[in-house]
């Protein structure tokens, strides 16, 4: 991907675009019609590794888990980078200037950061409700950032001259992207309401995921201190490392779901679904994880991604030496 940060009146379009075709939350997207519960959220691989004999019942509950899952990490952590717009965007650019269609540009992207972060945590306050439980003890169980050490991490890392969290930024746009498009495949078969929420949030991604990449342009055009030649060598590997630690974290806490086993059948169906790992040893599980689990599996391999791949081999950039994915062989369906 080229790019030009001096080219103002390009810049200048591209936010002319973004405010144009804007989606507002409560316009553009239909709450009203509610949550489809006998329908999956999101596809699932072919090849299951880790489910093995699941009844339709249990996959749906699989997939729904995993929407909401996928649905909450987007809300978390572009959360985060709007909360740490100060550290890691204000503060560097008062050090080194850019041209104010860049910086524009920036103001808009953190908005629209604000605004899918809304987005994605209504879905998950409507079906907190379609479940008949409180909306903050899901959310509970569900992926969160805010106030952990991995958002104070970022934050410091920022402070002190790094840019790991535009690395990760820049990571989980393609992520973003690439889940729309496995959902774009079977849209007839999922969640109405999930695939619309979904698609607002990928035409905004389209047209704003090169301002990460921007900013880790300017970072390595204007920065030349001997601690950010260090940066730009481990930056990448710290955002590997925290969003792998997060991660796993995370899912350690699906287990709870049990709880409310007396407030819906879907937690009914997510138990007994979840009892089909029982057979499985730790080391298996996490193989599965590592390397064949559909958006799990992504979202642990960054550098996979081809543009972030691009990216680390344009600024001579470390990265973690992970076994490759097998994501290639396996095709997602419902």
């Amino acid at each position: 991907m080229k790019i030009d940060i001096y080219d103002e009146q390009r810049l200048a379009r591209q936010l002319e675009i973004q405010k144009k075709k804007s989606w507002d939350i409560e316009k553009d997207i239909n709450w009203d019609q509610g949550i489809d519960l006998s329908k999956s959220f999101l596809p699932l691989s072919n090849i299951d590794s880790l489910f093995t004999g699941a009844s339709k019942p249990q996959l749906r509950a699989i997939s729904q888990l995993m929407g909401l899952i996928v649905a909450s990490t987007i809300s978390q952590l572009e959360d985060v980078a709007y909360r740490l717009k100060v550290p890691v965007w204000e503060s560097f650019l008062r050090k080194h200037p850019v041209n104010p269609e860049l910086y524009q540009l920036g103001e808009q992207f953190f908005e629209e950061e604000k605004k899918h972060s809304r987005a994605f945590n209504q879905y998950i306050d409507l079906f907190a409700k379609e479940v008949n439980i409180d909306p903050i003890d899901l959310k509970r169980i569900l992926p969160r950032a805010h106030n952990t050490s991995i958002e104070k991490i970022y934050t410091l890392n920022s402070k002190i001259g790094g840019m790991a969290m535009w690395w990760l930024i820049a990571a989980v746009e393609e992520e973003s992207i690439l889940f729309y498009h496995l959902l774009n495949e079977v849209k007839d078969h999922v969640d109405p309401l999930y695939y619309n929420l979904h698609r607002c949030h990928f035409e905004e991604e389209v047209r704003h995921k090169s301002y990460a990449h921007m900013m880790l342009e300017v970072y390595n055009e204007f920065s030349s201190t001997p601690s950010s030649y260090v940066f730009k060598k481990v930056d990448f590997i710290l955002a590997e490392v925290l969003n792998m630690t997060w991660t796993f974290s995370q899912l350690l806490k699906v287990k709870e779901f049990k709880k409310f086993r007396h407030h819906h059948e879907f937690f009914n169906t997510l138990e007994s679904s979840l009892d089909l790992l029982k057979g499985k040893s730790q080391l298996d599980i996490l193989g599965a994880l590592f390397t064949s689990t559909p958006y799990i599996t992504h979202t642990i391999h960054l550098s996979e991604h081809g543009h972030i791949n691009a990216l680390l081999n344009r600024y001579s950039t470390t990265r973690l030496p992970m076994p490759k994915s097998k994501l290639g062989e396996i095709k997602c369906t419902v």
